[in-house]
């Protein structure tokens, strides 16, 4: 049996199924004609942000994918039968008319008297999302099939009604998809400007009044860097008499250590160029094996985890146990406080580990930790997200599918470092206007937000009858 959705229809309306308002749609057998061109559109073809066909490949009929199978026409309604709460649906645009369609679509072609958008737009509403995904199964990959599809209900209105109802939902969706368009380019002119907050940053020219007024009251960073060094082979003595062999391997590197300056022109009187290794206590590659997950216990923190300078604790996280945990960070547990950098997928990401957090570092990333009395880490950190910064690494990338940073280039890239004062002064302006920001950012977001309830909300009166 079928869920009647809404038992309070308008006048001439009637509650039908998908089934019985659509056409079966042609199997078909690429293979048959080997050599005939295809189009073939799948799931990545969807963009589900815009529920649009933005992709489509080409085939051989003998190259063709086992799931190209469906015969599709410009017009149907491309519904996706894995995680249908994604939404990857659209409607089928009139160059992939006569080509083939992956199994993983529900196709929905409109029968006679029925308008492909008005199905479509139903299809998009939480009414029926709601309704469809609590059909899915599968752990891995939650699906439905398209009998359970075809026999969800739909409010059906006469078929003059409804093309003045998509007609009215496409002219109240162009009005909001407007105030979309300006939130959007609201937030890109805020990350143009956290870029340039950065840049300012880490090139001095935040703190270029305070450093006039303060000229001969500030240590020179070269002091800095002595006294780092300092602590740091204090350090790497006491940790190998205990028997350290990560200590054993930093000395070594330490010797054989060299690294290219920043041209000295381009950085303030004071301040100097150094490397990651010469800035840091420690420069720590991880275990570069996937670890076994478990279904809970201690984060893995992979490169999908870090994004835009956080960790991300919320979404697709895994978790290792703790022999895992020991293992796989024997040559450096994870602090709070230290930061985490990606090599690979992408490149460049870094963060700090924040506190009261106990977690374990993933593949292709490496840990950073600094003397904390000598160094602010958030400098670090700003510098590491610096534009120029990003733009040297780039030049180190190697490989040619992913790319990614050796751990050798990591090591000896290079900011600027201003004395501990001045690495403190930046913090506090810079922080003043990347909070701001954040608040805006986020205000922006909850307004983007409320946009996709207000489309919902013209969704769930149009299949009312409220908008004709």
């Amino acid at each position: 049996m079928h869920e009647i959705i809404n038992t309070e229809l308008p006048e001439n309306w009637v509650m039908t199924t998908l089934g019985k308002v659509t056409q079966p749609i042609e199997k078909v057998k690429p293979t048959d004609d080997p050599n005939k061109a295809i189009l073939y559109l799948d799931i990545g073809g969807i963009d589900k942000a815009t529920n649009t066909v933005v992709d489509y490949k080409k085939y051989l009929g003998k190259d063709a994918p086992s799931r190209a199978q469906q015969a599709i026409k410009k017009g149907d309604v491309a519904f996706a039968n894995v995680r249908p709460y994604l939404k990857n649906i659209a409607v089928v645009p009139n160059d992939l008319d006569g080509q083939v369609g992956s199994t993983g679509f529900c196709f929905l072609r409109p029968s006679e008297g029925v308008h492909n958008k008005y199905i479509y737009y139903w299809v998009l509403s939480n009414s029926f999302i709601n309704d469809i995904t609590k059909y899915q199964k599968g752990s891995r990959y939650p699906a439905v099939t398209n009998k359970q599809i075809l026999e969800r209900n739909i409010p059906l209105a006469p078929p003059e009604q409804q093309k003045r109802i998509v007609a009215k939902i496409e002219e109240l969706f162009s009005h909001i998809d407007a105030g979309i368009e300006a939130l959007k380019k609201a937030k890109q002119l805020l990350k143009q400007y956290r870029q340039s907050v950065l840049k300012a940053a880490v090139t001095g020219e935040l703190t270029k009044e305070w450093r006039e007024a303060n000229k001969g009251k500030l240590e020179p960073a070269s002091q800095l860097l002595d006294k780092i060094e300092d602590a740091r082979n204090i350090w790497i003595e006491e940790q190998i008499e205990k028997g350290s062999n990560e200590a054993k391997r930093l000395k070594t590197r330490l010797k054989k250590h060299v690294f290219e300056e920043l041209d000295a022109s381009l950085i303030p009187e004071g301040w100097v160029s150094v490397s990651l290794t010469k800035l840091c206590l420690l420069v720590v590659d991880c275990h570069n094996k996937t670890a076994p997950y478990v279904d809970d216990g201690i984060p893995l923190i992979r490169t999908s985890n870090i994004r835009d300078g956080v960790i991300n604790f919320e979404e697709k996280m895994k978790y290792v146990n703790q022999e895992t945990y020991e293992f796989w960070s024997r040559r450096c547990p994870p602090e709070p406080g230290d930061i985490l950098f990606t090599r690979e997928a992408p490149m460049g990401e870094s963060a700090i580990i924040p506190e009261n957090r106990k977690v374990c570092m993933g593949q292709r990333m490496m840990l950073l930790r600094v003397v904390h009395d000598l160094v602010d880490i958030n400098y670090l950190h700003i510098a590491l997200m610096d534009p120029l910064f990003q733009k040297r690494v780039q030049g180190f990338k190697v490989g040619v599918g992913v790319q990614h940073l050796r751990v050798g280039d990591v090591e000896k890239a290079v900011i600027a470092l201003p004395s501990l004062v001045e690495q403190k002064e930046i913090m506090r302006v810079a922080n003043d206007r990347l909070d701001a920001m954040s608040r805006l950012e986020n205000e922006i977001d909850q307004q983007l937000v409320k946009t996709e309830k207000n489309k919902q909300s013209v969704l769930a009166h149009a299949f009312k009858g409220f908008l004709d």
